[in-house]
Parts: C-alpha cells; structure tokens; sequence
C-alpha cells in the first residue's frame, strides 16, 4: 500500500503526546478501514486507532491510558469513574480490568451501557484531573471500587492508595460513611481489611482471597532472620502464626525479578536465582512450613486454596 506521509506524521505526533489517532471524516473513515485492513492500523478502541507495530511495543496499562486519554479530548464532558480513573490514578494496574471503560452519567441522560462503554450514575459531578484527563475525586473512585468489584480487587485498590500515602485509613472511613451509593457495608468491609502493607496489587488480591475464603489473617511482610548468619534479613509475604504454634509462611512468587535486568543481582540472572534458593533454604530453616503461589493460583482460587490446605493454614467459620 501507497505511504501515507501524512498519516504517519499524524501517528507520530499522537505518539509524542501518548494518544491514539481517530478519523475525523467520512474520508478519514475509509482510509483508516483500508489501513487497517493492510495490518498497518489496529483499531484499539471504538473509533481509537494506533500503529500497529507501535502498539506491540507498549504495555497493556500504559495502552489503556492512551485509550482513556484520547476518548478525553474527543469527548470533553466525560468524567471516568471506577476502575477507569482508578488506573489514572495510578492505583490500580490490573490488567484484568482494561477491557472496560467507565464513565459518570446522570440520571436525565438515560445512556445505556454499549460495547465496552460502561455508564454510572454519580449525584456528585465534582471531578479531579489525573493524566490530563476528568477523573472522580478520589475517595469516590475508592469507594465505588471497593463496592463494586470483589473483595479481593478493592481490597488491591484500597492497599494501593495506602500504600501511596495518598489517603489515610480514618479519612477514607470518614468519607465513605458520608458518601452517597449502595452496598456502602461492601465497601467498609474492604476498607476494615486493607493496611497499605502489601507490597504491590497481587499480593493485596491474594489477601484478599485468604480473606474472602475466611482464613486466618496472615502477618504481611514479617522478617525473619538466617539462623547462621543473623546479618541476613528475609521479609516473607504472609506469614502465619497459629495458635498450635506452628509457624507458616507464604510467598507470592514475582517473576518480574527474573524478567527484567534491572533487578539482577550483581546484574546477573544466575546469581540472582542462587540469592533466591538462598534466601529460600534460610527461611526454611526458620519455618514449620513454606508454600510458594503465583498470581495466577490466587486468580484461579482453588490452587491457592489447595496449598494453604495442604500448609495446614487454619481456617475458620466466619473472616469477617
């Protein structure tokens, strides 16, 4: 197909400025069907479009800020709410949730849900700025997470703004008592769990499953100390501690460390995975019993469930 000199100046610019591009005529509209037909335009989102072998190279949080921010400018009045303005709000970089886009809608505008457009109702249009963008202010974006979604996804939204030091746990308590909307005892259930001392968002999931499946709560980031050389200091994930006097620990295994060079001991992959079985083998001489996990058994529960049984992790009647 012919190039385009314009089309790829007008991608290259939108790129400089994180956006997508979008057809702005009926014109416009059939060469970008052409270009995407020819591989050389991917649609990412209703009338959004990117290069293609651009887009490959970006990640799926930084494509829906993208996505998120061009739908801004065609459409200035939208103010996102959910989990929306939770990723622009960086707290939040579930990729299981960048499928749908919320927006805020009164009740006089009648809209219905479409595609992948998914509207609420929000009294309040008061709104914040985030990545340049009308996002919900913050405690409204919060307490419609953690009413809405499971507990283990709120529980990862809520740990998130602690963690940040963005809100402390009484203001976020005071505001959502006062704030308007259904399922508010969701929402302080959520809040009542959630301590800022999970490291990262899948570690507040996984608790958030430990939780909802009414296990005992574990300790989050306790240190251990090597028996042979007290100047090595191991923070575990969850540990455990049971009224029989076991002593339990879980770790929720990031395989980013492996992934990206940046974090290689002395800049090196092996000596990476030998500080790792290291700090593993000094941990189990500490522990009555280590059980290792992924995101991916804390998503699909019952493997998550199956290792805290088999760790004899105690379970009780009610989580609260």
């Amino acid at each position: 197909m012919r190039r385009n000199t314009a089309l790829i100046d007008r991608c290259e610019i939108a790129e400089r400025q994180r956006l997508c591009i979008w057809p702005r005529d009926d014109a416009e509209r059939r060469m970008f069907r052409r270009r995407s037909d020819a591989g050389e335009l991917t649609r990412v989102f209703g009338r959004c479009f990117a290069r293609s072998d651009q887009w490959k190279t970006i990640d799926s949080v930084e494509r829906y800020r993208r996505i998120v921010r061009s739908l801004a400018i065609m459409h200035p009045d939208w103010i996102f709410c959910d989990m929306t303005a939770a990723v622009m709000q960086n707290v939040s970089d579930s990729s299981r949730h960048l499928d749908l886009v919320h927006i805020v809608t009164s009740r006089e505008r009648h809209v219905h849900d479409y595609d992948r457009m998914r509207h609420h109702y929000v009294a309040d249009r008061s709104y914040d700025m985030a990545d340049g963008v009308k996002v919900t202010p913050l405690e409204r974006t919060v307490f419609d997470c953690a009413r809405r979604l499971p507990l283990p996804d709120g529980l990862a939204v809520l740990d998130a703004v602690l963690r940040c030091g963005l809100r402390d746990k009484r203001h976020l308590a005071e505001s959502f008592a006062a704030m308007p909307g259904w399922r508010r005892d969701a929402a302080l259930r959520v809040l009542r769990h959630a301590t800022g001392r999970t490291e990262n968002g899948g570690e507040a999931y996984a608790l958030g499953v430990m939780i909802d499946e009414r296990y005992m709560i574990p300790c989050l980031q306790e240190e251990i100390v090597d028996p042979y050389d007290m100047s090595r200091v191991y923070r575990v994930d969850f540990a455990w501690h049971t009224p029989d006097g076991r002593f339990i620990v879980g770790e929720l295994d990031g395989r980013v460390k492996y992934r990206d060079a940046s974090m290689y001991r002395n800049g090196n992959l092996s000596d990476t995975v030998i500080e790792e079985k290291r700090r593993e083998e000094g941990i189990r001489l500490v522990v009555d019993e280590m059980f290792r996990f992924s995101f991916g058994d804390a998503l699909h529960r019952d493997r998550l469930l199956h290792k805290m049984d088999k760790a004899r992790v105690p379970r009780f009647d009610d989580g609260g």
